[in-house]
């Protein structure tokens, strides 16, 4: 192992731009993204995906990094030992993070329910905050994440090459609906786990603007579409890994023609990189 903490050896760089369909019609970013220290030492990766069509989905973005961030925090106050203590650590953090957003929220609210309201509406309120979230806590070989939507989660290893570790589960398989933070059924579609890999040298997790320029799509013989991560996402790592390559450079990546003519959403992504 070149590093045991992504803070020495690694470089974390991220990026995140408004899609086509909102910067025409001015309106803001939805996505959101927080990277950093968390405990002692470990690292928070997280990334959400405010849902377009409801008034506060930024705001609902930015409390749900916040909401990783406070949980990691708790979870996490120094590395766990042993797989097995990886594992229900990373069941409370999935359970932390909805429990931290959910009071994020209802302070949001207070001023509105401070007024007598029915519960119908009390939801709908809670509802106008839908995004997704993708967190991942790192302290290489452990990665322990915790996702709430249609994110994904590719990993680099060396051998090996790119892989998608965590699909989008609605993108491109199934004709269900995007789950939020704020859906009544969250958590029959909470996915959490720890991935375990000593030869992991790269981390990317992105939002759901991202499916179309970044993955493969396969049909199966079932009839069923499958994503995977394209040999050439290794050149993502690469290029990043290299000194002086900074957010400002993914930046314009995210913003290029290319990456336009791919989705109008959002798009964001963190990339962890190995020296």
């Amino acid at each position: 192992m070149v590093s045991s903490r992504l803070d020495s050896g690694w470089r974390v760089i991220s990026a995140s731009v408004a899609g086509p369909n909102h910067a025409s019609v001015g309106v803001e970013n939805q996505d959101s993204m927080r990277t950093g220290v968390v405990g002692k030492g470990l690292h928070l990766l997280a990334i959400a995906d405010g849902a377009g069509s409801q008034p506060r989905a930024a705001h609902g973005s930015r409390l749900s990094v916040d909401a990783a961030r406070d949980a990691a925090d708790r979870v996490f106050p120094v590395a766990p030992r042993t797989l097995a203590e990886w594992r229900a650590a990373s069941h409370r953090f999935a359970a932390a993070c909805l429990a931290h957003f959910d009071d994020l929220v209802d302070r949001a609210l207070t001023p509105l329910r401070a007024r007598p309201t029915a519960t119908g509406a009390n939801m709908a309120a809670r509802a106008e905050f839908a995004t997704t979230l993708l967190a991942l806590v790192a302290d290489p070989p452990f990665y322990a994440y915790v996702c709430v939507g249609d994110g994904f989660l590719v990993m680099e290893r060396v051998p090996g090459g790119s892989h998608l570790v965590l699909p989008p589960p609605s993108g491109r398989d199934t004709a269900s609906e995007t789950v939020f933070m704020t859906s009544p059924g969250r958590e029959r579609d909470l996915r959490y786990g720890v991935v375990v890999d000593t030869a992991v040298c790269g981390i990317a997790l992105c939002t759901d603007g991202l499916i179309d320029g970044l993955l493969d799509a396969t049909r199966a013989s079932d009839g069923r579409t499958h994503l995977r991560a394209p040999e050439d996402f290794d050149a993502y790592f690469a290029a990043f890994r290299a000194p002086g390559v900074d957010g400002s450079e993914l930046s314009r990546k995210l913003q290029s023609r290319e990456f336009a003519a791919s989705s109008g959403d959002d798009k964001t992504m963190v990339l962890a990189v190995r020296k």
